[in-house]
């Protein structure tokens, strides 16, 4: 064994003052070696000017990266060669990423890489709230395992570097991580005296190991665990036996016994590691383990035997930190009598770094990659093995060691390298955060601080969230409706076609109740008022339980309205159908108002509301309200009750002469004198203090209870039931939002938003829209949602705006069946998608929902990061921009809004350049609006 200890190899320019080093790490060529230290710095070494102490090589590194605002406590290059993560005590993963194709040394302002080689920060993964302890990459380097001072793990994907998974099991600091070569798990070891091993499938804890750690009273740096290459057994670092420090041996068994241990530290141990290589020493197959820790020694074990192999004792004046292993192939020493065959590599606190190598005598040879990969066979590893050669071919052997980058480029074009540090600290990949903190950040006062601040979220959800990955609408499941049950269109006596009623579902504001009565008729019978009570003042109604439908949808030259007389200008009677074909009058209406004629719910004895304030009316006896809670209450009414809701500010209740009133929900209070409609109401909604009144003549009005005006006066819903097939869609949902904003749905599957400032409809939702995005919603047998507010879509889907459009779309499949899957090309996939995601936002900001404004603005920005369309991204980036500020003006109000819902537009801009940043193609872009946008908020 030969051990090499250059003076030259510090982290400091004054080698009497050295500073700690806390990691190191070899490259998987072996040609470089990576140490992060105390100085805040990486810096990247030759092992060779080590090796030989070559004349020719400067006692200076390759690189020095500086980048980092704290100690740097770990460094790891990437199995597939292709990155350097380093992990600092400003609680911040940079990824680093060598740039070949430079033909100067380092950046004009030096604050990044310099030396001989340049290395450049790709990514930024900012989500630990504390010091970041260790890395560790998976096998095949689709995975970057994370671990800190936070109590916390975080997985990242090396795809995107976006994080997929948080691990919160552990209850104090997590200072050790390592990845199962097999691919199936990943453990974590902390002070919490745990090593707890998690499964990669769904990054769910599988097991957890105390025993060996119950007795340790060590305090340590680090608790740095490492995996063998054949998947058998972990070591962990900092275990006890009584009070003996030890590594311990944890094998890979369905209880993961504890059984073995290297014995022979007199301090606690700070970190083991394993070769990445099985070696055959006289014929026999074993793994190689370094140990090292607080008694400044290190020692090397093998698994086939009890003593370790060798110690070097008193070789640092420190603990010990870290530990790398290199293994050179056998290519490289074929002809040599008794080569190097492996190299191990140390850091102290003591800030220098000494080379352990040892020789083909000492440690015998590796064996075949097949057959190591065979190995790991036995425990699940998938990949090819047999054909490979080196350990990059056994896991990476899927392609990841390719170029693909995160960028959207497909075309082959080279990927730009970061011109300036506010690149790369716009490329922050967002990580998940809950809905609530999502939007708390997007609504909180913009600061010119805050416009070059990087993302930080919190983990939603998830693991992260997709468009395509819609959460069911919880309802009551519903039969799908029978081919006998759909629209038929019949003709008349005179020749008119006209199509015949469905029910569709119950709309009334209220539920029937299913209980009998005594007082209440049966089918065919007229309701007999009792002694001493008013007979009702409108003709006799049937009681029926079913819902209300749309019998005529808009006067028109086929006749689908039913007039008694041929002047327009006279009053018509509108009749209203029961199931069983019965009929019943109700106001007669005037034929230019009425052009939209719906059913009114009839009386039945008792109808009560759901949710939090319980309202029940009595249509027998005395007629009543009583209210249950939040207070208890009784209104005595005058006209039996038809429709009724409640919300915790307001209670509606439409009675059958077509006055709706109004009472507080707490104390049943009347707010205001009757509402008169002019025709019966047939759906009333309360969210918050607003009220919505469907009447009978299709006419929508919304007040505000509280202040008693009206937010939206007699919008009619017939231009929503037009039909080029000539059927009649029916209603099946009226939605309404605590900010009075409000929704219809019908059964062809359109939702429709009414926006107040264009004093028109817009269609939100449509089945056959958009059936080639890659986010268009999918045929499912979730239930219906039979809500009639949006907070329930809030609740139980990822996205508001998307909970309405697929409660619309199951709607439709049940009735008509699944939409056709129409094939497209890549290119036609792309546009349409890029286009649904705009008219999504739009969407999301015409129902006034700040949270999906927020969401759909991020999905939107990656997909332009992805195509790189520089157009699109200008008009975005103009549009939430806003014009230009003139001294001594204000931007016209007139031309430009500054806010999305209530979102500030300034506000989604700042996601939306971050996520930009992620295409290095666009960084100009990202640069100029960047500064435009900082200059404005200067202003």
């Amino acid at each position: 064994m030969r051990i090499t200890k250059p003076e030259w190899l510090h982290h400091d320019a004054d080698k009497k003052k050295l500073t700690a080093i806390f990691s190191v790490d070899f490259h998987p060529d072996g040609q470089r070696l990576a140490t992060g230290g105390m100085d805040n710095k990486v810096r990247v070494w030759s092992t060779h000017a080590i090796t030989h102490n070559d004349s020719a090589q400067p006692h200076a590194p390759l690189a020095t990266l500086a980048a980092h605002g704290g100690a740097v406590m770990c460094v790891r290059f990437s199995p597939n060669a292709r990155y350097l993560a380093s992990g600092a005590d400003d609680t911040v993963v940079l990824i680093w990423e060598q740039d070949t194709h430079a033909d100067y040394s380092g950046l004009g302002d030096g604050s990044l890489s310099e030396g001989s080689e340049v290395w450049r920060p790709v990514r930024r993964l900012a989500g630990h709230a504390s010091d970041v302890c260790d890395l560790a990459w998976s096998p095949d380097a689709r995975f970057l395992a994370s671990c800190g001072l936070d109590n916390r793990v975080l997985i990242w994907d090396t795809r995107t570097f976006t994080q997929v998974a948080e691990l919160t099991a552990h209850t104090q600091f997590v200072k050790g991580v390592t990845f199962d070569p097999a691919g199936k798990y990943v453990a974590t070891q902390s002070d919490d005296k745990t090593l707890r091993i998690w499964r990669t499938s769904d990054w769910a804890l599988h097991a957890t190991v105390s025993a060996p750690f119950q007795d340790n009273i060590f305090s340590t740096y680090f608790r740095r665990p490492s995996w063998s290459p054949d998947g058998a057994c972990i070591a962990a670092a900092n275990a006890a036996n009584g009070r003996v420090p030890v590594a311990a041996i944890v094998q890979r068994a369905a209880a993961w016994p504890t059984d073995l241990s290297f014995v022979g530290h007199h301090a606690a141990i700070e970190a083991v590691q394993f070769s990445p290589r099985i070696v055959s020493i006289d014929g026999t197959q074993t793994s190689v383990c370094a140990a090292a820790g607080q008694d400044r020694s290190v020692s090397v074990w093998l698994t086939s035997q009890p003593v370790p192999l060798t110690a070097a004792t008193a070789l640092f004046a420190g603990s010990v930190f870290d530990l790398a292993w290199h293994i050179p192939e056998p290519s490289s020493y074929e002809s040599e009598d008794d080569p190097v065959v492996a190299r191990l590599a140390a850091c102290s606190f003591d800030g220098t770094v000494a080379l352990l190598e040892f020789s083909r005598s000492e440690l015998g040879s590796p064996i075949p990659i097949p057959d190591q990969g065979a190995m790991l066979a036995a425990h699940g590893w998938s990949r090819p093995y047999k054909s490979a050669r080196t350990l990059a071919d056994l896991h990476c052997s899927d392609g990841s060691n390719n170029d693909d980058d995160y960028d959207g480029n497909s075309d082959g074009r080279p990927r730009p390298i970061a011109e300036t540090v506010a690149q790369i600290h716009l490329e922050e990949s967002p990580i998940r955060e809950s809905r609530e903190s999502r939007i708390a950040r997007a609504l909180e006062p913009i600061s010119n601080e805050s416009a070059s601040e990087p993302v930080s979220t919190a983990a939603e959800p998830p693991a992260t969230i997709h468009m395509d990955e819609q959460s069911s609408v919880s309802s009551p499941a519903e039969p799908a409706l029978t081919e006998q049950a759909m629209p038929v269109p019949v003709r008349t006596k005179d020749g008119r076609k006209r199509v015949a009623p469905v029910f569709i579902r119950p709309l009334g504001g209220g539920r029937a109740s299913t209980a009998k009565h005594s007082p209440v008729q049966s089918a065919g019978q007229a309701p007999v008022p009792k002694a001493g009570q008013p007979p009702f003042a409108d003709p006799p109604r049937l009681p029926i339980d079913m819902p209300l439908w749309i019998e005529a949808r808009v006067q028109s030259s086929i006749g689908t309205f039913e007039a008694t007389t041929e002047n327009e200008d006279a009053d018509v009677v509108a009749r209203v159908v029961g199931p069983a074909g019965a009929q019943s009058l109700v106001h007669a209406l005037p034929l230019t108002a009425a052009r939209v004629r719906l059913s009114v719910p009839a009386v039945v004895a008792q109808l009560s509301s759901s949710g939090a304030v319980s309202i029940v009316a009595h249509n027998t006896d005395s007629l009543r309200l009583v209210c249950a809670s939040p207070g208890t209450w009784t209104v005595y009414l005058d006209q039996p009750c038809v429709a009724l809701d409640a919300s915790t500010n307001v209670t509606a209740v439409s009675l059958v002469d077509g006055t709706v009133h109004w009472f507080d929900s707490g104390s049943g209070a009347r707010l205001a004198p009757p509402l008169m409609l002019g025709t019966p109401a047939t759906v009333v909604r309360c969210t918050g203090r607003f009220c919505l009144v469907l009447d009978a003549s299709g006419l929508i009005s919304v007040y505000d209870v509280v202040a008693l005006e009206a937010r939206a006066d007699h919008i009619s819903i017939a231009p929503l039931l037009n039909s080029l097939d000539q059927s009649v869609p029916a209603l099946t949902g009226v939605l309404l939002s605590e900010s009075g904003d409000f929704v219809v749905q019908l059964t062809n599957g359109c939702a429709f938003a009414f926006n107040t400032l264009l004093r028109s409809w817009l269609r939100i939702a449509d089945p056959h829209a958009f059936r080639r995005s890659d986010f268009a919603t999918r045929p499912s047998n979730r239930p219906i949602t039979s809500t009639g507010t949006f907070a329930a879509y809030s609740r139980s889907s990822a996205s508001q705006l998307e909970g309405i459009q697929e409660s619309a779309h199951l709607q439709y499949t049940r009735m008509q069946g699944a939409p056709s899957e129409p094939t497209a090309s890549k290119a036609v996939r792309a546009c349409v998608t890029l286009d649904h995601l705009e008219h999504q936002l739009m969407a999301a900001a015409t129902i006034g929902n700040d949270d999906d404004v927020v969401r759909f603005t991020d999905l939107l920005a990656r997909r332009l990061a992805q195509t790189a369309d520089h157009t699109r991204v200008l008009f975005w980036l103009d549009a939430l921009l806003g014009p230009p500020l003139v001294t001594g003006e204000q931007p016209s109000i007139k031309s430009w809004t500054p806010c999305l819902a209530s979102v500030p537009k300034r506000r989604l801009l700042q996601r939306m350049l971050r996520i930009l940043a992620s295409n290095r193609h666009l960084q100009s872009q990202v640069s100029e609006y960047s500064t435009a946008l900082k200059e404005l908020l200067e202003i």
